[in-house]
């Protein structure tokens, strides 16, 4: 779905062109001129323009020209009675993305709408890979698939999978080292949104007053040291999921914005009094007590149960013995094989010494020590 503002100072062009993108599922919004286009491009972010090109007062060319100014990835489709090969070199050099002709064809003009949308994603995929590249990785790697020995982690799996085909919020609590990010790509796996972007924040490991700039994006001048507008996550990862490793540690004014953001659908960068949509699906994770932070007065009572329409609580490996052995030898298995080593034999005085011992790191210290043991 695109998000489109049709300008045409003809009534009957802009209630057609309105009837056949919205027939095929787009979101439309009209207006009779220019200005009154400018106006629109400075309250909300639309993905597509398509303007006529002879209005009175600015034409498409001049409404060209500014627009891309305010929204410089705005795909700009012009539309016009008199064709010329004049016209169509300057709209192009304006910033013009494509060029019809009036009586439009239904079926030329959504394919130039759906070939804007596609340069659009294409922006999009390029800065998601950017922003995965400037990405420090953290937690643990992700498994195939989401293994276990336990039979209540069973049950949690094959209900996360049934989640997992709505676009649902999830909430997934646990001690650090449980598996909350391999349960929460497990879940984006079994989605419909399964081919788009999966987005990871650690929430605790970005500054807070940059964490606002990395979730919503930041406008050229917003503060010293923006040279040039930011997209954020949200934007980047439209129909896709983002993940929120570290949910707790959210500073209370943020969470008023995330909590926008789930009711909405909506958020504003920083610096910018646009507003912008978002179609993302939010998986929230956290090792903290929330409930008690509500009661301290450290998180929002209305965040916490718009995120908590899913809650899935990770046992601790001490909680779930049976899978410690599972692992070890899974672990053991794979850094043989990469090392090109030989598996060890676990003897039995080393699998009483590891149904022992507590974990406290879960299976991320489980998976470091079967490391040290391969080397």
């Amino acid at each position: 779905m695109a998000k489109i503002l049709v300008v045409d100072d003809e009534i009957t062009s802009i209630t057609i062109l309105k009837k056949v993108l919205e027939d095929a599922g787009h979101r439309v919004t009209t207006v009779s001129d220019g200005n009154k286009a400018l106006e629109k491009i400075s309250e909300f972010k639309y993905d597509i323009l398509l303007t006529d090109f002879n209005m009175p007062g600015m034409n498409g060319v001049e409404l060209t020209e500014q627009a891309v100014k305010i929204e410089p990835d705005m795909i700009v489709i012009l539309i016009t009675a008199f064709a010329t090969i004049r016209s169509a070199v300057d709209a192009i050099r304006f910033g013009a993305f494509d060029y019809l002709t009036k009586p439009v064809n239904k079926e030329e003009l959504l394919l130039a709408i759906e070939r804007g949308m596609e340069r659009v994603s294409l922006v999009h995929e390029n800065l998601l890979l950017k922003h995965k590249l400037e990405q420090v990785e953290t937690g643990i790697d992700a498994e195939e698939d989401y293994a276990t020995a336990n039979k209540e982690i069973k049950i949690m799996l094959s209900e996360a999978k049934k989640v997992a085909k709505t676009d649902s919020t999830v909430l997934i609590s646990g001690a650090n080292g449980t598996g909350k990010e391999v349960l929460a790509k497990l879940i984006h796996k079994n989605s419909l949104r399964k081919d788009q972007q999966f987005v990871v924040i650690n929430c605790a490991a970005i500054p807070t007053q940059l964490l606002e700039s990395e979730l919503f994006g930041h406008a050229k001048g917003s503060f010293t040291g923006a040279i040039k507008d930011h997209k954020g996550y949200f934007e980047i990862a439209d129909n896709g999921t983002i993940f929120l490793d570290e949910i707790g540690e959210i500073d209370i004014m943020l969470q008023v914005k995330l909590l926008r953001v789930l009711q909405e659908r909506e958020f504003s960068k920083v610096g910018d009094t646009r507003t912008q949509t978002t179609n993302v699906r939010i998986i929230a994770a956290t090792n903290q007590d929330l409930k008690k932070m509500i009661a301290d007065g450290k998180f929002r009572e209305d965040l916490y149960y718009r995120l908590n329409v899913f809650e899935f609580y990770l046992l601790s490996l001490k909680e779930r013995t049976e899978d410690i052995e599972f692992y070890f030898e899974r672990f053991l298995k794979e850094f043989s094989i990469s090392n090109k080593k030989k598996m060890p034999t676990v003897e039995k005085n080393v699998r009483d010494f590891l149904l022992s011992y507590t974990w406290p790191g879960n299976i991320r210290e489980l998976k470091n020590v079967a490391e040290r043991v391969s080397i």
